[in-house]
């Protein structure tokens, strides 16, 4: 079988979607060494499959045909040429967004409808784009991939996707995620980023969809009250908080106790992970929501939203609180903070519970929609 894949999502400081590429063609390429993967990008990917490829695996190649430019003239107008010349049997764009004239079937992987349901957390560049092609990529796709049942539903009532189309396959942790407990690498990291003895840790994209600011007035509350935790941001920078959130430590006189450590090299993450007292990922809205289950393969105790998705992946293994309400999440993170034995169940309860996701299986099952697709189109 020969499969063309979008890899764009590879280039960069990889966010969630990025690793969900990374992960999803490292172990489809493992697994079936007998298919061939043609990779496509609007630039070339030099060093971005270092480590995650085995600098490139011999079933995967990189397909010429870049324009550096303009992602998405690339995507609508060169990309298809490139694939109609390189002729794959199918085509896998994982990034929410496909070219609107395919030259073969072709399967999208559809991570959430945020656009939609919450704008306003969206660039108004990203929403006039989108909004107006992702409806017609979801129609046009042979078959539609989405990471929860949260997401499926949300996909058929918002794009009005027919249900036989989409496929849930749930993500899973990277690999190298898990607990690191050699003394020397965690005094590496804890003196390389100056980690506290014991702090609350956030870890994905900076901008407003993440609740940061609740989350900030929410630890602000237990300064209030006489507890004084550490809270430790990691991740890339989004849009639209021009400051905002700083002004919101300063405003809650958190400057000497909330620090961001920006985006952290992956190798380093776990590190990070291992190293703090509790998670926290007040999320407004997640189509799936990876890094509560990142910080679970770490031993780490979650506290979480109930909303969208988060409960459905952490289920009774996190403490899930409103994340509309900083009350109720002070009031998680007072708890957790002051209970050892309850930091200790939902320990070992985020230990099992991310035992029952593995990329293995993500390969597996998006295989099998490879080849329904194929037996559809025959």
């Amino acid at each position: 079988m020969q499969i063309g894949f979008d890899s764009t999502p590879l280039l960069g400081q990889r966010s969630g979607v990025g690793q969900y590429t990374n992960c999803l063609l490292t172990h489809l390429s493992q697994s079936r060494p007998d298919w061939q993967f043609g990779l496509y990008s609007n630039r070339p990917l030099n060093g971005a499959l270092n480590g995650s490829l085995n600098d490139m695996r011999p079933n995967t190649q990189q397909i010429d045909g870049y324009f550096p430019h303009s992602r998405l003239y690339w995507m609508h107008l060169v990309l298809p040429g490139v694939i109609r010349k390189n002729r794959p049997d199918l085509c896998h764009f994982p990034n929410n967004s496909a070219p609107l004239h395919c030259p073969v079937p072709y399967i999208i992987t559809i991570h959430d409808v945020s656009l939609f349901r919450f704008s306003q957390y969206h660039p108004r560049s990203r929403l006039l784009a989108l909004r107006l092609l992702l409806p017609i990529a979801a129609r046009r796709a042979a078959a539609v991939i989405t990471v929860s049942r949260h997401a499926r539903q949300e996909l058929i009532r918002v794009l009005k996707t027919p249900p036989e189309k989409v496929h849930v396959i749930h993500e899973a942790p990277p690999t190298h995620i898990r607990p690191v407990t050699d003394p020397a690498t965690l005094g590496r990291i804890q003196r390389k980023y100056r980690l506290p003895r014991q702090f609350v840790l956030y870890v994905g994209t900076i901008e407003p969809r993440k609740n940061l600011h609740r989350l900030v007035r929410a630890v602000g509350q237990l300064h209030q009250n006489g507890r004084h935790p550490h809270l430790i941001l990691v991740g890339p920078n989004g849009w639209l908080m021009n400051g905002s959130l700083e002004k919101e430590i300063e405003d809650c006189g958190l400057t000497n106790y909330v620090r961001y450590l920006g985006y952290v090299p992956q190798a380093d993450l776990a590190g990070i992970y291992s190293q703090a007292t509790l998670f926290a990922f007040p999320s407004l809205y997640e189509g799936f929501g990876l890094p509560p289950l990142e910080a679970m393969a770490c031993g780490l105790p979650v506290l979480t939203s109930r909303a969208s998705s988060m409960a459905e992946v952490c289920q009774s293994a996190a403490y899930l609180v409103d994340p509309q309400d900083e009350s109720d999440i002070a009031a998680g993170l007072d708890r957790l903070l002051t209970q050892p034995a309850l930091r200790a169940d939902l320990r070992q309860k985020g230990l099992h519970r991310v035992q029952s996701f593995s990329w293995q299986r993500v390969a597996a099952e998006t295989a099998v929609v490879y080849q329904k697709v194929l037996e559809n189109d025959e």
